[in-house]
C-alpha cells in the first residue's frame, strides 16, 4: 500500500509523508544525508504486518518544500509536525539514520515531540568537538558550484563519513548513487548544522526509550558518538549491527529490520 500525505511545518513548509506498509503501530522513518524517503523503503517493507511505516522526505528533498534560511531548528519543527500528525492516530515510534537521526534527537531534546520511543542509527553529534572543518565544507560547496557533484559526494564520504575509498568506488554503481549526487547540495548545509548542535548534556532532556543502532565496522568517530550519546540519554540501549558499517540500510536492510523487530515495544 502507498498513501502520500503532506503536513505543514511551523514556517509553512510542506513535508511529504508516504505510508508504505500497514500494521498495528505507527513508525515514522527519517533518512539522513543526501537521501529522500526511499532510503528506508527496503527496511520498511520487512516490517509490513507489524508496523504502519511512514517515510518522510526532509525539507529540500523529494516531495517536500524548502523554505529558507535553512536550519536544524526548522527541521526540528518538521519532525514535530510529522510526528504530531501520526501520533494523533495512536502511539508513534520514530526511526532515523545519520543526520536524520541527529535531527530527530535534537527535536526530542528540544521538547514537544509526541513519540513513545526512538530508534537512531549513528547520529553524528559533536561529542569531541566539531566534526567537519569549515574549510572542508567550503571546498565541497565549491565543487558542487563548479558542477563536480559526484566528486563532492565521493570526497564527503571519504573525508567526512570515513568510508574507505575502495568502498566509495563500489557505491558509484549502486542505484542510490544518482540520488546522492542530486541531493549533495543539501548535505553540506547539514554538516554545518551538526557542528552547531548543543552540548551532549542537553540530551538528558530526552525522556523516552532510545535504541541506538551501531555498525560493528563503522568509523571510529561514529562509534564514539553513538556510545557517548547513549551514555548521556536517560533511557538508552545500544545494539551492534554485526558485520555492518554506516550503510546497512542499503547493504543489509534485513539486519536493521531485525534489530527493530527485536527491540521495539510491543503493540
Amino acid at each position: 500500500m502507498t498513501v502520500l500525505e503532506r503536513v505543514r511545518s511551523a514556517d509553512g513548509t510542506e513535508i511529504a509523508l508516504e505510508q508504505v506498509t500497514d500494521g498495528p503501530r505507527r513508525l515514522l522513518l527519517v533518512p539522513g544525508g543526501p537521501a529522500g524517503r526511499g532510503r528506508w523503503a527496503r527496511t520498511a517493507a520487512l516490517l509490513d504486518g507489524h508496523y504502519a511505516c511512514w517515510l518522510m522526505d526532509r525539507r529540500g528533498k523529494g516531495d517536500s518544500g524548502d523554505t529558507l534560511p535553512y536550519a536544524f531548528a526548522r527541521e526540528f519543527e518538521d519532525v514535530r509536525a510529522a510526528a504530531g500528525r501520526l501520533a494523533s492516530l495512536g502511539p508513534l515510534s520514530v526511526g532515523a539514520n545519520s543526520s536524520g537521526a541527529s535531527v530527530v534527537l535534537g527535536a526530542a531534546a528540544a521538547g514537544g515531540l509526541p513519540v513513545a520511543e526512538l530508534f537512531l542509527y549513528e547520529p553524528p553529534w559533536p561529542v569531541d568537538g566539531p566534526l567537519t572543518p569549515p574549510a572542508t565544507i567550503d571546498a565541497l560547496d565549491v565543487m558542487i558550484t563548479d558542477g563536480d557533484r559526484a566528486g563532492a559526494v565521493a570526497r564527503a564520504l571519504t573525508e567526512v563519513v570515513g568510508v574507505p575509498a575502495e568502498a566509495v568506488a563500489g557505491m558509484r554503481v549502486l542505484p542510490t548513487w544518482p540520488e546522492r549526487v542530486a541531493l549533495v547540495h543539501t548535505w553540506t548545509r547539514e554538516m554545518r548544522e551538526v557542528d552547531r548542535l548543543p552540548g551532549i548534556d542537553a540530551l538528558a532532556a530526552v525522556d523516552v526509550p532510545v535504541l541506538m543502532l551501531l555498525g560493528e565496522h563503522s568509523p571510529d568517530h561514529m562509534r564514539r558518538a553513538t556510545t557517548a550519546i547513549a551514555a548521556a540519554l536517560p533511557r538508552a540501549a545500544v545494539v551492534d549491527l554485526a558485520g555492518q558499517g554506516h550503510g546497512a540500510l542499503d547493504e543489509a536492510p534485513s539486519v536493521v529490520a531485525g534489530a527493530l523487530l527485536a527491540h521495539l515495544a510491543p503493540s
